[in-house]
């Protein structure tokens, strides 16, 4: 009996080995040329900041700890805004259950200031209750494009280089 739960006890520790050990999943990220068209469909919902010729465009989540020093770095950092215009989109990580906190974000007079509130100086606000149909398509629209081009962790970030002119 002692020698069957010893190899029982080998074969789930070595199971257990064999699952940890599978490769991650490898996701690879969209073409720019793919992506832009559908990055410009949304970009009126975008909070913009800075004012390069360098277009970022990011999806964030406004409670997620990396897009919290995301948007903090871009926010101090004058230089960065200078060389580039970031393009922040809000889309909800599901465990964080964030879609009021960004609806409310979205709803305030001055959204960017309302992101900075939360994000930057990590302020809490007054949630809605009720999310108005033009916030939530907003949301929607979003999380469609989102979906298309597979995005998966947050920050994630597109960089698009303004073209070289021909001489």
């Amino acid at each position: 009996m002692k020698l069957f739960k010893l190899l029982l006890l080998l074969l789930l520790l070595f199971s257990c080995h064999l699952e940890a050990n599978e490769p991650l999943i490898e996701k690879k990220k969209v073409a720019i040329e793919k992506a832009l068209p559908l990055l410009l469909s949304i970009d009126s919902h975008a909070l913009k900041i800075g004012s390069g010729s360098i277009q970022m465009y990011a999806f964030i989540d406004p409670v997620c700890p990396r897009s919290r020093d995301f948007v903090e770095m871009i926010y101090e950092n004058k230089k960065m805004q200078k060389l580039y215009t970031y393009h922040l989109f809000f889309y909800e990580l599901k465990r964080f259950n964030t879609h009021r906190l960004i609806a409310s974000i979205y709803k305030a007079a001055d959204p960017l200031e309302k992101t900075l509130k939360v994000m930057v100086k990590k302020e809490e606000i007054q949630e809605l209750k009720m999310i108005p149909e033009k916030i939530q398509q907003e949301i929607e629209d979003i999380e469609a494009v989102a979906k298309k081009l597979d995005i998966y962790k947050r920050p994630y970030l597109f960089v698009v280089k303004p073209k070289k002119e021909a001489k």
